[in-house]
């Protein structure tokens, strides 16, 4: 078998891949989302976060400008993407996850009913965009029921049809559907993008991240060979050649990161130990501290209003003050607040 990577060689490939090695970084907000195809985007704040620890300098506005949607994709859950690579990943992931939706709304309300509101919503939504609370304040004053808990799904329901997208703010509008691609090509399209960015990893990550079948995983791979293999990982073909950056600086990693989620587990970055400091259950993913190339802590934004604290939940050795200090400036400055220190518990 091909040589094993070390954990702390395997560490560095990685975080090359993910554009947060200095010398990897990407230009623009576009170039950073498609480099990891695209940040996980609940949270509008945590995937503006994302893109800014991979892209020096960047600006929201950066973000709200480039040619981003907002959509459900790998794992039936919603990211922020390049517009361009809406066709690909809809065509591997909406079939597969719009049946999910239409089970949980069935499950916590009528499709029936869901079906019945369809052609306001869409209507509301064409005269967009508008936010989640304007687009249930419209659908009750035009008469249609409360779905309570299936309006979660209610949105991502529609947008796996094709028929709406989110903005990088947090809002939706009406689009049309995508054009239909082939899925196996679609496929290996999706192989080859992760491994482009997440790499060296194994169809059993692939089937991770994207929530797809094993089964589908190693068929895209096998579409893209023949790939580079590093013990029992895979790699794009001259990817494990040439100077590897080293680790880069301490970075204040967003929520939901795609370093978090983008492997079967999350070692060699997060000690097996801590994992569970990094994710309590419940799919909440930690905002993390990345320091000399691994996760040694966690981190949040502490008081309100525009002053505000970042407090370090450290498991592992702390990064040198000034550096985490110039980071915290650099998360105040993206954020437009006032960040007056960095409280840290051991």
């Amino acid at each position: 078998m091909p040589r094993k990577l070390s954990d702390p060689l395997l560490r560095r490939h990685r975080l090359a891949a993910q554009r947060l090695a200095p010398e990897m970084a990407a230009s623009t907000a576009l170039e950073a989302a498609a480099a990891v195809c695209g940040v996980q985007a609940q949270d509008p704040r945590a995937a503006g976060l994302a893109l800014r620890s991979r892209v020096p300098g960047l600006e929201r506005a950066d973000v709200e400008d480039a040619e981003l949607v907002r959509t459900w994709t790998v794992r039936g859950t919603v990211h922020l993407i390049p517009a361009a690579d809406r066709d690909w990943l809809h065509a591997v992931c909406a079939a597969r996850f719009r049946r999910q939706f239409e089970g949980s709304i069935s499950r916590r309300a009528s499709l029936a009913d869901a079906n019945a509101l369809l052609p306001d919503a869409l209507d509301i939504l064409a005269a967009g965009p508008v936010d989640r609370a304007a687009l249930l304040t419209e659908l009750a004053a035009r008469g249609n029921p409360d779905l309570g808990l299936a309006f979660n799904v209610l949105v991502p329901w529609i947008a796996t049809q094709g028929l709406a997208l989110g903005l990088p703010d947090g809002r939706y509008r009406a689009a049309d559907p995508p054009p239909a691609l082939d899925e196996d090509e679609a496929l290996a399209t999706m192989a080859r993008r992760y491994l482009a960015g997440y790499g060296p990893a194994s169809a059993a990550d692939l089937a991770a991240w994207s929530g797809l079948p094993l089964g589908a995983a190693r068929r895209g791979l096998d579409a893209i060979g023949p790939l580079e293999p590093a013990g029992e990982l895979l790699a794009l073909p001259g990817a494990l050649e040439g100077p590897l950056p080293p680790a880069p600086p301490p970075r204040l990693l967003a929520a939901f990161d795609t370093t978090m989620l983008g492997w079967r587990r999350r070692t060699p970055l997060v000690p097996a130990a801590h994992d569970r400091r990094v994710n309590a259950g419940a799919g909440m993913v930690r905002a993390t501290v990345l320091v000399r190339g691994a996760v040694a802590g966690t981190w949040r934004l502490a008081g309100g209003g525009r002053r505000r604290a970042i407090e370090v939940d450290w498991f592992g050795r702390p990064a040198a003050a000034r550096a985490l200090d110039a980071e915290a400036r650099d998360v105040a400055r993206f954020l437009g607040i006032d960040v007056e220190r960095v409280l840290a518990r051991a």
